[in-house]
């Protein structure tokens, strides 16, 4: 009876897949929040011309970027951009 409760114990507190697998996923979002936000702070180097042809403002990536290194706003970029098409496909 007591070697069955010590191997119930040692499966339930021990499963280094899941960790492992865990740890993976979690570093793996904030490379990924990372490398977004560099490439938003990149479209500050686009002229207002160019930010327009794909919809969006100057101020639409100044917000995006507000926050920490690992804040991933870029999906707020999408969503602007896609309000504006919206909004300019109603008026025309």
């Amino acid at each position: 009876m007591i070697d069955r409760q010590t191997e119930l114990l040692l499966d339930n507190t021990f499963k280094p897949k899941g960790r492992l697998a865990a740890f993976r996923t979690t570093v793996g979002s904030y490379m990924r929040r990372y490398r977004n936000r560099r490439e938003v702070v990149r479209l500050l180097e686009f002229s207002d011309s160019q930010l327009a042809d794909i919809g969006l403002r100057r101020d639409d990536v100044r917000y995006a970027i507000r926050g920490g290194a690992f804040d991933d706003h870029s999906g707020e970029l999408t969503l602007a951009a896609l309000r504006r098409r919206t909004r300019r496909a109603r008026t025309s």
